[in-house]
């Protein structure tokens, strides 16, 4: 039942993993954040710098847009220091103040568009949803390898650019869109989106392919499904859409200087030379901050020089296209190894495989972004293990609730509530079938019930056996032991059985002196329900020990947890003897050997019927205080001797040992033993006793 609960939710997790919910893409997603924070790209000399339009630009310079021709100086002077690449993240759709010109433009434009032709500029354009007339041209060529990749790029039908004159003189051109998660986090940039049937490159992009003075980009479609795009000497793996992870690091010493610096000639200019100059905001007011795995505001334009970064250093995140079978894959092995463990050895050995299996995805995970910069989700295994581990245990609490039901249901009448409980908490001790089991079986038979019960009304009757009854169960109870039935007039129990009791035997005798100790009290209860000629109640028993099938016994419609055997049946006779005897309790050779410390003496050698050799009787008196009390040590040795002598036919020797246990029973418990084996003895016949 389990297993196919535990497989029923791994396929149903299957398949929402397939339809990839909110969720699950939440989780998996703040699995890899968490990456990010822990195994952060280490800071390395790279030649990318930012140049910062900060606050105390702002208030140097003046509020945004600054004139065009603040602009051209500052290009300019990134020129001059040796910038390989000067690239804006900014958007010059609109002309500056001022008036313009023929072509739009201002006088101020124009003097940035000649800034921007002396050296390497590379201007931003952004792609958007509403269609924008005739497709933006790009600055650079785009080759196709294998199968047309663009279908499968971000598409945007529209594109709104530099102002022309500004995008005639810059050396590049590319799209500065950054697309959040459905939570606003930055984890990927596009590198090429298709506006229409064209590839349009980002930013990042063109900033690589002009720094290195490549005159376009080539696509190229993998086996897989994944595009590997070619940017000068670089080979950058994007994802089907285009995009690549960006793994972010902390800015390297020196990689930021404000505007201001650069503009009054106090900047750092020795660390422009040769690199990619990358010119933006991280003022609050020109909103351009973002949300990263690593930090909650962070300027668009480190965004870029990350991604630049990551693709100079060749340590960008992939996601591979095999990740999500592989999830799912190992979160399978792990729940059928645990389904497999829970049916052989329990549920801790399936929990354990369940830890070891979360631990293991979450390790793998960890190593493989840490190594190989490979995005694994852990928490989708993790998910589907618990998940799966979660229904395994419901379904077997729900079978051991059941198990535990059945058994209090099956027991209660027969055991104590102590002993039920211990039951139903370990029913795996217990086994219904049928097996064997070496138990201390007891009858207790109440003496002359069918001369009491001929006169009685039937509601007397039964009041007065349930008088009886009740107390004597209940030291069965109290002892361990199981009550087999109740048959009118007596009763069976038997111990050791279901639940192991070690001392069963002398747990059955303890029970038996309880039994004989309560009829004082059950005679003076029985009072109010007999007439007084019928009283005293007097109860015989019989204990034997051995070997028994012990199991649910009858039909397939109705059956009782019951002991089959020839113990059983010694039990019953030896009950039978105690009448002949006239003792309360007659116990048999194996009980007196496993329960050798109690105050018992032998009574007689007899053949039970069914059986083909003597069993030895005894009477048991008293508890282990009592045998080694006054002088009970003298009495059973003088009951040996009587034994021996009557096995051995010596009547003489008999006669003498006879005289001896009279004298020493000196409260006449055993008087009328004594007178049936003085009438045995001068019968003259044999001095066994007699079959049963």
């Amino acid at each position: 039942m389990q297993a196919a609960v535990a497989a029923a939710i791994l396929i149903a997790l299957s398949l929402v993993r397939a339809g990839d919910p909110v969720v699950l893409e939440s989780l998996r997603l703040a699995g890899f954040d968490q990456l990010q924070r822990w195994y952060p790209r280490e800071a390395e000399p790279v030649p990318v710098r930012v140049v910062d339009v900060d606050e105390a630009s702002l208030s140097r310079i003046g509020q945004w847009p600054w004139p065009r021709s603040v602009l051209a100086d500052l290009s300019t002077r990134l020129t001059e220091a040796g910038a390989a690449v000067v690239v804006f993240d900014m958007l010059f759709a609109e002309p500056d103040r001022g008036e313009r010109g023929a072509d739009g433009a201002t006088a101020s434009d124009r003097r940035f568009a000649e800034a921007l032709s002396a050296g390497r500029g590379v201007l931003g354009m952004v792609l958007v949803a509403e269609p924008t007339g005739a497709e933006r041209p790009t600055k650079a060529g785009i080759a196709v390898v294998g199968a047309d990749p663009v279908p499968g790029l971000a598409q945007f039908p529209g594109a709104v650019g530099a102002l022309a004159p500004l995008a005639a003189a810059a050396k590049g051109e590319g799209a500065i869109n950054v697309v959040p998660d459905r939570d606003g986090v930055v984890r990927r940039l596009p590198l090429f989106l298709a506006q229409g049937q064209r590839a349009i490159p980002s930013l990042s992009a063109e900033a690589l392919r002009v720094a290195q003075g490549a005159a376009g980009h080539v696509l190229r479609s993998e086996p897989d499904g994944r595009i590997t795009a070619r940017i000068g000497n670089l080979m950058v793996p994007l994802d089907a859409r285009g995009e690549i992870w960006l793994r972010f690091a902390a800015a390297a010493e020196g990689a930021r200087t404000p505007a201001w610096q650069v503009l009054d000639g106090s900047g750092a200019a020795a660390t422009m030379k040769g690199a990619i100059v990358l010119v933006g905001s991280s003022a609050a007011g020109l909103k351009d901050l973002r949300a990263t795995p690593v930090a909650q505001a962070v300027a668009g334009v480190d965004i870029q020089a990350e991604a630049i970064a990551g693709m100079l250093l060749g340590q960008g995140l992939i996601r591979p296209t095999w990740a999500a079978l592989a999830e799912a894959g190992y979160a399978a092995l792990i729940v059928l190894l645990a389904m497999a463990l829970a049916a052989w050895r329990g549920l801790p050995a399936a929990a354990a495989a369940t830890l070891a299996g979360l631990g293991g995805a979450a390790v793998t995970a960890a190593l493989a972004f840490s190594g190989e910069g490979l995005l694994l989700d852990a928490s989708y295994p993790m998910l589907a293990v618990l998940l799966a581990f979660a229904g395994q245990s419901a379904v077997l609490y729900q079978r051991l609730e059941s198990e535990q039901r059945r058994v209090r249901d099956a027991f209660q009448h027969y055991l104590s509530p102590v002993l039920v409980e211990r039951l139903a908490a370990r029913p795996d001790q217990l086994v219904l079938g049928g097996e064997t089991r070496r138990l201390t079986v007891l009858f207790c038979d109440i003496r002359g019930f069918s001369r009491r019960a001929g006169g009685l009304d039937p509601q007397v009757l039964t009041a007065f056996v349930n008088s009886v009854m009740t107390p004597l169960s209940d030291a069965v109870l109290e002892s361990g032991g199981t009550v087999d039935k109740f048959m009118g007039d007596g009763l069976m129990a038997f111990w050791n059985a279901p639940l192991d009791e070690p001392d069963h035997a002398a747990r059955a005798c303890a029970a038996a002196l309880d039994m004989a100790g309560r009829m004082p009290a059950i005679n003076q209860a029985l009072e109010a329900v007999l007439p007084a000629a019928m009283l005293p109640v007097e109860v015989g028993i019989g204990i034997d020990t051995g070997d028994c099938c012990v199991g649910n016994f009858g039909s397939t419609r109705r059956f009782d947890y019951s002991a089959l055997g020839e113990t059983v049946n010694f039990a019953a006779r030896f009950e039978g003897l105690s009448r002949i005897y006239g003792v309360p309790i007659v116990v048999g050779e194996a009980t007196r050997a496993a329960a050798p410390a109690l105050a018992m003496i032998p009574l007689d050698e007899t053949v039970v019927r069914g059986a083909v050799r003597p069993v030895t009787v005894h009477a048991l008196l008293g508890d282990a205080e009592q045998a080694s009390a006054g002088g009970f040590p003298a009495l059973s040795a003088a009951h040996d001797d009587l034994r021996r002598a009557m096995a051995a036919e010596d009547r003489m020797a008999s006669e003498a040992a006879l005289e001896r246990c009279r004298t020493l029973d000196a409260d006449g418990r055993l008087a009328q033993f004594h007178a049936v084996m003085a009438a045995r003895i001068a019968a003259g016949g044999p001095l066994r006793g007699v079959g049963l």
